[in-house]
């Protein structure tokens, strides 16, 4: 199995570990995204948008880590029959993916991230 793999295991146990923590986090930050939408004066400043809604998905980004690498990943073993070692390498491929669609998740939550910031810092005058 590639090491990539096994960290994103230990990260995605250790993220399971907390999971509770991380939906009652989805919860308030959507709830707090939902008021400062129904809000007259923040709809006005959509900057005031962006806090609510990044922290929502940072959290959801690393719920999705946690359910998706927690359980075990397979892997072959020398006693395998063709067939299963064939099932289990195909397993893995797809584990592989799933790693890279997350990866790209997170890197387009770090841009976006950025980018709010920027605005946010735009909004406020700092330079």
């Amino acid at each position: 199995m590639s090491g990539m793999l096994e960290l994103y295991g230990r990260i995605g146990k250790a993220l399971f570990g907390v999971r509770r923590l991380l939906l009652v986090g989805v919860a308030l930050s959507a709830a707090a995204f939902a008021a400062a939408l129904l809000d007259v004066d923040a709809a006005a400043q959509e900057t005031r948008l962006l806090l609510p809604l990044l922290v929502c998905l940072w959290l959801l980004c690393l719920t999705v880590f946690g359910y998706g690498f927690s359980g075990a990943i397979p892997a072959p073993t020398p006693g395998m029959g063709w067939w299963r070692r064939l099932m289990t390498r195909a397993r893995q491929a797809v584990w592989h993916f799933m790693a890279l669609v997350i990866m790209g998740l997170g890197l387009a939550t770090v841009v976006f991230t950025l980018k709010a910031i920027t605005v946010m810092r735009n909004e406020l005058g700092l330079p």
